[in-house]
C-alpha cells in the first residue's frame, strides 16, 4: 500500500477546488435544483431587455448596481443562484461575493446564460418575474 503525501501546493489546490465546487453550479445543476424543487432563488443579473427575451425559468431580474437595495427580494432561508451573461462576465461573482458578505447562502452558475442556452435548457420569456 502506498502512502500519498501531498505537497503544500497540492494541498492548497485540493482546498481551493473543494471550496470552489461548494459555491458553484452549472446549468445542469440549476436544472436539477428546479426539477427537485430545491429551495433556491435564481437571480439574472443581465439587462432587463435581455431578461425579457429569455431567462432561466423562475429567475428574477436584478441589476448588480441595484442588488444591495433589493435584498428584500431574497431570503436567507433559500440558496440564491446568480448568473450573468457568459463565462467571461464577472457580475455573478461580484454579486455572489456581496451576498455572501451579507450572510446569504449563494452559488454562482458558471457560464452564465450563454451556457444555459448552449445546453438547450428550457427558457422563460417576458412572462417571468422581474423586480426592476
Amino acid at each position: 500500500m502506498t502512502t500519498e503525501t501531498l505537497t503544500r501546493e497540492s494541498a492548497q489546490a485540493v482546498e481551493f477546488f473543494e471550496r470552489k465546487l461548494a459555491f458553484e453550479t452549472g446549468p445542469i445543476g440549476v436544472k436539477y435544483a428546479l426539477e427537485n424543487q430545491e429551495p433556491v432563488t435564481i437571480v439574472d443579473l443581465r439587462q432587463p431587455e435581455l431578461f425579457a427575451k429569455g431567462h432561466v425559468p423562475t429567475a428574477i431580474n436584478l441589476l448588480y448596481d441595484d442588488l444591495e437595495s433589493k435584498l428584500d427580494k431574497l431570503s436567507k432561508d433559500r440558496t440564491t443562484i446568480v448568473y450573468c451573461y457568459n463565462i467571461t462576465c464577472h457580475l455573478s461573482a461580484r454579486a455572489a461575493l456581496l451576498l455572501a458578505r451579507k450572510g446569504y447562502p449563494v452559488k454562482e452558475m458558471i457560464g452564465g446564460y450563454a451556457e444555459w442556452e448552449r445546453a438547450e435548457l428550457p427558457v422563460e420569456s417576458r412572462g417571468g418575474s422581474c423586480c426592476q
